[in-house]
């Protein structure tokens, strides 16, 4: 009887540890991640003024991520100076998402993250 109070708590630690491991590797390899993101910098005129100096993969959720490309600067993302380029999100189908401060020039987190030191409202 006792082991049978265990088994369903079983079921589920082999069940989420399985996924979790499955979901380590990117779909998107790192050499085609990098690749777009050199194409980017190219396409936008800024390749000879702005380095890749990170390409890590965030892991969003269980069975998806991206990978972040940072630049060695930011680069002014328009016309009115009001807004700037710190990096691009690339995700596991090859879509690519600009990253942009804020107007005032403050930082936008990434969707689903929230900033340093907010607290959940439990």
């Amino acid at each position: 009887m006792k082991n049978l109070r265990l088994l369903p708590l079983a079921v589920a630690l082999a069940l989420s540890t399985g996924s979790a491991f499955a979901a380590d590797t990117p779909n998107l390899p790192i050499d085609r991640a990098l690749k777009i993101a050199q194409d980017y910098l190219q396409k936008s005129g800024t390749g000879a003024k702005v380095q890749i100096v990170g390409l890590t993969y965030e892991q969003t959720s269980f069975h998806a991520g991206y990978w972040y490309a940072k630049w060695s600067h930011s680069v002014q993302a328009g016309d009115d100076n009001s807004r700037k380029e710190t990096g691009l999100r690339i995700d596991m189908d090859g879509t690519v998402t600009r990253l942009l401060s804020a107007p005032g020039g403050r930082y936008e987190p990434p969707v689903g993250q929230r900033p340093v030191g907010a607290r959940s409202m439990r």
